[in-house]
Parts: structure tokens; C-alpha cells; sequence
């Protein structure tokens, strides 16, 4: 099969519902669940976008998956995610309840902007016997157009000073487009791989003895087209700027200390007539602080380090609404997702802050060109 084939065949993938084991005429789709959180990619990263915004009253898209951890160390008894959703016949782990506190933020000229902090309440049987170490982890679906681009980045561009596992996920996470596919197929729509060959049940005999919809369930071509589907997926071009306007925002972008973490370049390597991207990211990883940091369910913060996100396509977030910014969609735009910066990010958020409300304008209008 050649590479077009592949990549309709991988998006023809990316677009299907897949289907419980057994279900009549699902052919090669079945073996959803038996507990999961969409049964499409699609569900979650609609034309390989990321996840729309939570709303205002604490309703969560699809695209919001609540991952598990345990402090210290352990098994986790419900898996790696919080599935709230199952196939007939089975339960769902529990569902979210989302909140938010507002505060005001002031700036040194006397302006005001609003910014909001969630708080997470999980419900349901099996939730309520967590112990109150259990890590909570709430992430947003990240937007998927330009991953091969950053598998194309050579390791010693960004080092290993952060000693990161990879460089795909909210905390890179994940190795590679394969890894992270493999990954997002076993834990949120309960489908594995010969990557992941066990549905995330944790330690529900009963999930883990649901039929399956085939050894593997998602076959080497198939997880092999998908994975092919999103590395070509191409960034969305923005639209330009004037030449002043894009100049004075790139100097306020370096000046303010933005640009340490959100590099404006980076190489690439084997691809054919490119030799460098615009990706505005380090593909490091960072703390920004107790504000951002994960917490156990007791509401202890735990140490985390961020993955700095890139800023290419932020154009084309939808404008009819909250962009939904950061690892858990609080931010409702680009000034907000600023002021949530601290720890490493603490003089650059101050910088931006110190700016005349004019300069703080532009510089937001030129990061919405990315």
C-alpha cells in the first residue's frame, strides 16, 4: 500500500466509530471498550484539532480526559484514566463534576482580567474508594497537525536536562505519533495494540474479561495508517500580519522572555527541502508553579513539570467561543493561559504584565497569528 492509501485509510480510521466486540457488520471496528471515553479520534480531535473548551457552568467536551496517577508510587485501581463512559452491560467508572473560582488579576497600570481555577469532585462507586493519594490529572485532547514535524526534531535540539520520556503529551509523555496513538487507543476507547496489549481496567477482573474484537484489536496496518494519518497532518496556515505589526510583536515576544521556552525555531531533520520549523516550543518541560501544578485527591499539590505547548495553529482555535487554553482548558484566551505562568515563567509573566496596555494588546494580537 502506498503512502496515500495509507494516509485515506488512516483517516478513514481516525473518522470511524468503533463499535462493542461482536456488534453485526462492525468488520474490523469492534472491541470498543468495555469502558472508555469516545469511540471515535475524532470524537476527541475533530479534524486533528484539540479539544473545545469546557463551559462556563462546568460541562466537559468529549475531549477532556481525567488521567489517574498515585503519589509515591503503586498500581492505580481504576487505570491510567477515568473512563465515563461503557458498552452495554458494563458500568462506567464515574463522571467529573467541574467547578471554578474566579479571581480578579490586577495589572501595575490599574487594569483588571479575570481568571478562573477549576476543582475537580469524581462521583461513583468505584470512585469513592480511592485512596485520597490518587493523583488527578485532568488534560485537554491536544491538537494533532504537526506532530511528525516535531518527531522530525532531533533529540540533541532540546536535550535531556529535564530528563522528559519523550516529546509528545502535556508532560511529554509519550516517545513518538506511534506511541501516543497506541496509547490514547488503550486508555480512552479501551482498544489495544500489540504497543499496549491490555485494556485499561486496572483492577476490574470483570473489564478485563470483556470480550475482545480481535488479537490485536487495533492491527498493525490500522495503527500503522493512523499513525502515518496524523504525522502528515499539515499546521493550518495563518493570516498574515503587516510587516510592522509582525516585527514589533517578535520583539516583544523575545523581550518579554516568552521566546525562551516558546522558541520561534527549531530543526528538523529527513525531511525533504525543510530544514527548520516554526513551532514556538523548546519540546522541554517545566515548572510553572503551584497554580498549575496536578493534586491528589485530598488536594495536596505534587511537583509537576510542564512540556512547553507550541503555539503554532492558534489561529485557527474557533472564535465563537472560549479557546479553553492550557493542560485543562481553563484559560478562555491567550492573556489568561499568561497570567496562570509562574515558577520558571515568573519574570516572564511580570514582563508582560509591566507592559504598557497598547504593547500587552499587540503582543497578544501577534501570538493569535501563529
Amino acid at each position: 500500500m502506498n503512502d496515500l492509501a495509507t494516509f485515506e485509510l488512516g483517516q478513514a480510521i481516525f473518522n470511524s466509530q468503533w463499535l462493542a466486540a461482536g456488534a453485526p457488520r462492525a468488520e474490523r471496528r469492534d472491541g470498543l471498550g468495555p469502558v472508555f471515553n469516545a469511540a471515535s479520534c475524532d470524537s476527541c480531535h475533530n479534524n486533528g484539532a484539540r479539544a473545545t473548551a469546557p463551559s462556563d457552568d462546568g460541562r466537559l467536551p468529549i475531549g477532556f480526559v481525567m488521567q489517574l496517577g498515585m503519589a509515591n508510587g503503586g498500581a492505580i485501581p481504576l487505570g491510567d484514566v477515568l473512563n465515563p463512559a461503557a458498552i452495554e452491560g458494563y458500568s462506567a467508572e464515574g463522571h467529573i463534576v467541574l467547578s471554578y473560582r474566579v479571581r480578579d488579576v490586577r495589572y501595575p497600570d490599574g487594569s483588571q482580567v479575570e481568571v478562573r481555577e477549576p476543582h475537580y469532585q469524581l462521583h461513583g462507586p468505584r470512585v469513592s474508594a480511592l485512596p485520597a493519594r490518587t493523583l488527578l490529572k485532568p488534560r485537554m485532547a491536544s491538537p494533532l497537525f504537526g506532530t511528525g514535524l516535531l518527531d522530525a526534531v532531533p533529540a540533541s535540539a532540546f536535550g535531556s536536562d529535564q530528563a522528559s520520556p519523550g516529546r509528545f503529551g502535556w508532560q511529554a509523555g509519550t516517545r513518538s505519533v506511534r506511541d501516543q496513538t497506541a496509547k490514547a487507543f488503550s486508555r480512552e476507547m479501551g482498544l489495544h495494540s500489540t504497543e499496549y496489549p491490555l485494556d485499561d481496567c486496572g483492577d476490574d477482573a470483570t473489564c478485563a474479561a470483556a470480550p475482545e474484537g480481535g488479537e490485536p484489536e487495533v492491527s498493525e496496518d490500522f495503527l500503522h495508517a493512523v499513525t502515518l494519518f496524523q504525522s502528515l497532518l499539515a499546521v493550518p496556515k495563518a493570516e498574515p500580519l503587516d510587516a510592522e505589526s509582525e516585527a514589533q510583536g517578535a520583539s516583544l515576544f523575545a523581550r518579554t522572555g516568552c521566546a525562551n521556552c516558546h522558541a520561534p525555531s527549531l530543526p528538523v531533520e529527513g525531511i525533504d527541502g525543510l530544514s527548520r520549523i516554526a513551532a514556538y516550543t523548546d519540546l522541554r518541560r517545566h515548572d510553572l508553579g503551584d497554580g498549575l501544578a496536578d493534586r491528589r485527591m485530598d488536594g495536596t499539590v505534587v511537583d509537576s513539570l510542564w512540556r512547553t505547548a507550541p503555539l503554532w495553529g492558534i489561529a485557527h482555535l474557533p472564535r465563537g467561543g472560549h479557546f479553553g487554553l492550557l493542560h485543562d482548558g481553563r484559560a478562555r484566551s491567550v492573556e489568561e493561559a499568561i497570567l496562570w505562568h509562574a515558577g520558571e515563567a515568573d519574570a516572564a509573566r511580570a514582563t508582560f504584565m509591566a507592559l504598557p496596555k497598547a504593547q500587552r494588546k499587540r503582543l497578544l494580537d501577534w501570538i493569535l497569528r501563529r
